[in-house]
């Protein structure tokens, strides 16, 4: 091959390597503007959520996974904003498309079994909060939740050892103290409510949510004065003068506890 054909490849094979380089940069920069995109989303979800909006947060968050179909935050933050706002069948499609993506991943399970829970899909909810539970040693939001998917599936046994499984990681924790005092009633014990429901609401993390499960479990109880003061502690007037009218009937319907 003569010098001048060597030249020829040489510019050829030169112009070959600048036009490659332009479609990997091109490539790079739609990559990085994609991501910068998701993490603008993201972050105007995480704003909608500081303002309790959470159908705009939902907005955000479903945008970003439409750029990045495999983002766990996007995954995460969607589940949880449409348990919020009750996009349940919603969430059941995005739960099974994150645990299929990231089947050990205990906050996706978590955040799955939680909608699943919410969806009425107890059994789902189960297996999914019980190896969220066995992935991450320290979660306890997971094993309250747990506790009250067993609640509700009747298997008290199952819901008590989720409940202080939760306690034993958060002691003194309200929220599952509250859950753990509903289950106790869901199971009749209304003593043990009672007792579960008065610790959590002596505790400084409790909120309006604890005292008023406290009150409805002394109107189950038949005590009527200390649920009305519970009550109107929180709530209207005109609220807690109806939530007080159907306490009365609930308890005139409720069988009085047999003397131990």
């Amino acid at each position: 091959m003569g010098l001048g054909r060597l030249r020829q490849w040489g510019a050829l094979l030169a112009v070959a390597v600048a036009c490659f380089g332009l479609v990997a940069c091109a490539s790079k920069d739609k990559t990085d503007t994609k991501i910068d995109l998701t993490n603008s989303l993201l972050q105007a979800a995480a704003t909608a959520r500081a303002q309790n909006d959470w159908l705009s947060a939902a907005n955000y968050y479903r945008s970003a996974l439409t750029q990045k179909p495999d983002d766990r935050d996007a995954s995460i933050g969607l589940l949880q904003a449409l348990r919020m706002i009750g996009g349940l069948d919603e969430a059941g499609v995005v739960a099974d498309k994150a645990v299929a993506t990231r089947p050990d991943d205990a906050m996706v399970l978590a955040e799955a079994g939680k909608d699943k829970l919410a969806a009425g899909k107890l059994a789902d909810a189960v297996d999914l909060l019980k190896r969220a539970a066995a992935v991450d040693s320290k979660d306890w939001r997971a094993r309250s939740a747990l506790g009250l998917a067993y609640a509700r599936l009747g298997d008290f046994d199952g819901a008590d050892g989720a409940f202080k499984a939760a306690l034993a990681i958060s002691p003194d924790n309200a929220s599952v103290l509250n859950n753990y005092g509903m289950s106790r009633a869901m199971a009749n014990d209304l003593e043990g409510a009672r007792t579960i429901l008065f610790h959590a609401v002596m505790l400084p993390n409790a909120d309006v949510r604890v005292r008023q499960n406290l009150a409805l479990v002394y109107a189950l109880s038949g005590d009527l004065t200390k649920a009305e003061q519970l009550t109107r502690q929180d709530l209207p007037p005109a609220l807690a003068n109806a939530t007080l009218d159907y306490y009365r009937q609930l308890a005139a319907a409720t069988p009085a506890p047999a003397r131990q």
